[in-house]
């Protein structure tokens, strides 16, 4: 089967041979898995001009993102309409996922640390458990890339990169990175910093007067080496910090993700893989009081690829997760802080002929509500013609939270539930690829009912495996040369709706679409990007009753000037027809806004 160019529509498409290694937990050609995805590598990330995973992800088919306010304030990925809550995100394989939300704080992840990300779209917990409902995004940083794909280059030399930006709204940015190679090790060391004075975030109940400012820093620093031709050791360590002002308040947060690990090949047949590492997650928030919350984990994968067959690849493995919270806020009582999961899993990937066939199967043992079993099926076909179709079935789920087992509020008379269930979904996927007349194509369904889904029971005072919700939908992604401009779309339509009371699901349009067309001038790269959503049901900011947001489309433009092979210069002019619209109900975006970037390479 062969590969469709399955990037964003604002982003640089990618090339056939690219690799994934998230799709099956091992590095593979993206044209043998049988999944709808998306790739950004680091050429994509900044040809995009994205200042953040919000402006980047956007445009990725299937994700919806949703924010309060403007950078830094708290990002929401809905993945195919799913709760936002219902998407694991990796960074070089370490879970991200908060002990007290559920969600990864997006918000403070920067992308001058980022070199790649693989969106997988669809369930996902047959591979990875708890949380990939809506599916799977990897996150690789520019230490931790090469020890996941197990690809390192050779030689003795160094190279860097150096960036410094301004814009509107008193915005600047700055990096830094190094990396240098001696023989058989590579050292790298990255540095970014990134503020802004920002807007007024809210316009209702009362419109904010003080400006959300926010900043960002981060430090990475990895090392791999090559014991030999088979075998290889890494490490890397990724700090944030990050301050955001507010009406009547603030917050501070901070990130550190450790990771080490050795791979190699057994013999000829085997090749095995360990890991161990430790997250920590900081959120301190000031108003009204102060609301703490600090996430541990500490986990071990171990993996396995085994070639039994030819054109066959096996992967087994162990994942064993150790979860910890503190949770320290006005009226709220911590009853039980831990709990552990071990889990084991199995992919088999096979290929006889033109027909390709994944099976996936996962069992968790979790310390609170004992085992889980979810799988997944695939299989796929080249019909010829540059062709091909796939079609999958999987079961999912994600598991309670800490704060929604055990943490009580007493003083609001309302309390945890320890018997709460996972919510579980049952997943429907077909989808077909093709390249003809010039035009690459793709068109992926889905069908996705989740049960259990967890909510306030009918006293208002606990919580409850109460709600279902059956999400359909379609993905279309199209891309061709058009009159010498690389042109592309990619649209998203889903039909979503709580089965008990009928209503659709909050702050998930059920259209939206991105246009995108690129061309270089000589020296010039031009980008226009127009980003269309359509209307969507939310809450209102006074009366917390059902409202909704209008739908909108805002155009953005990039010009990168290629100065020399290792300098260039990037604006970003973006919402250019100034349009005012809204994300959420009750924030405010920005209007006309615009970045200028000088970037070196050495």
């Amino acid at each position: 089967m062969f590969s469709l160019f399955c990037l964003p529509a604002a982003i640089a498409m990618t090339p056939p041979a690219e690799m994934l290694v998230t799709a099956n937990r091992f590095a593979q050609l993206s044209n043998d898995t049988l999944n709808a995805h998306s790739l950004l590598d680091r050429e994509a990330i900044s040809h995009s001009g994205a200042s953040d995973l919000f402006a980047l992800l956007r445009s990725v088919p299937g994700v919806q993102m949703a924010r309060t306010g403007i950078e830094g304030s708290q990002t929401s990925l809905f993945l195919r309409g799913s709760n936002s809550n219902h998407t694991l995100i990796l960074l070089d394989g370490v879970r991200l996922n908060t002990a007290s939300e559920g969600a990864a704080r997006l918000e403070n992840l920067p992308l001058h640390q980022i070199e790649r990300i693989e969106i997988i779209r669809g369930s996902q917990s047959s591979l990875y458990g708890a949380d990939a409902i809506g599916g799977v995004i990897q996150i690789f940083t520019r230490s931790g890339l090469d020890s996941a794909t197990n690809s390192q280059g050779s030689g003795a030399g160094y190279d860097g990169r150096i960036e410094a930006g301004a814009g509107t709204e008193s915005t600047s940015t700055a990096h830094a990175g190094f990396r240098a190679r001696l023989d058989r090790t590579v050292i790298d060391v990255d540095l970014s910093h990134h503020q802004t004075d920002g807007i007024p975030a809210q316009n209702a109940p009362i419109p904010s007067t003080t400006d959300a400012a926010w900043q960002n820093q981060s430090l990475s620093l990895g090392a791999r080496h090559n014991v030999d031709n088979n075998w290889q050791l890494w490490a890397s360590w990724l700090a944030t910090e990050s301050e955001k002002l507010f009406e009547g308040g603030d917050s501070e947060a901070s990130q550190r993700t450790t990771s080490a690990g050795i791979s190699g090949r057994v013999n000829q047949h085997w090749q095995t893989r360990l890991q161990l590492s430790r997250f920590k997650d900081d959120n301190l928030t000031r108003q009204w009081g102060d609301s703490i919350s600090t996430t541990w984990r500490n986990s071990l994968q171990w993996q396995n690829q085994l070639s039994l067959f030819t054109n066959s690849n096996t992967v087994v493995g162990l994942d064993v997760d150790e979860e910890k919270l503190d949770y320290l806020s006005t009226g709220a009582v911590l009853n039980v802080n831990s709990r552990n999961n071990k889990a084991v899993f199995a992919v088999h990937q096979h290929e006889v002929g033109s027909v390709d066939l994944t099976a996936s199967v996962r069992v968790d043992d979790n310390e609170q509500f004992g085992e889980h079993t979810t799988g997944r099926l695939a299989l796929g076909t080249d019909l010829g013609d540059n062709t091909s179709v796939w079609a999958s079935v999987s079961t999912a789920y994600k598991a309670p939270t800490l704060v929604e087992l055990y943490v009580d509020f007493p003083a609001f008379f309302f309390y945890a539930n320890p018997q709460l269930n996972p919510e579980k979904a049952r997943s429907l996927e077909a989808g077909v690829r093709s390249q003809a007349l010039g035009t690459n194509l793709e068109i992926n369904l889905f069908h996705n009912q989740i049960r259990d889904l967890i909510g306030s029971d009918a006293s208002f005072s606990s919580l409850t495996n109460i709600s279902r919700a059956r999400i359909n939908g379609m993905e279309l992604v199209a891309s061709r040369d058009i009159l010498g401009w690389q042109s592309s779309l990619a649209v998203t339509l889903l039909s979503h709706k709580n089965r008990d009371n009928g209503q659709s699901l909050l702050r998930r349009p059920s259209q939206y679409a991105n246009v995108s067309a690129s061309r270089q001038f000589g020296k010039l790269d031009v980008l226009l990007d127009w980003q269309l959503r359509g209307e969507q049901a939310d809450l209102d900011p006074v009366t917390f009753a059902r409202s909704h947001v209008g739908g909108y489309g805002v155009l953005d433009t990039v010009f990168t000037w290629h100065l020399t092979p290792a300098l260039d210069v990037q604006v970003k002019a973006g919402n250019i027809f100034d349009k005012n619209y809204e994300v959420v109900d009750g924030y405010n975006t920005l209007g006309r806004h615009a970045m200028i970037k000088l970037r070196h390479q050495f």
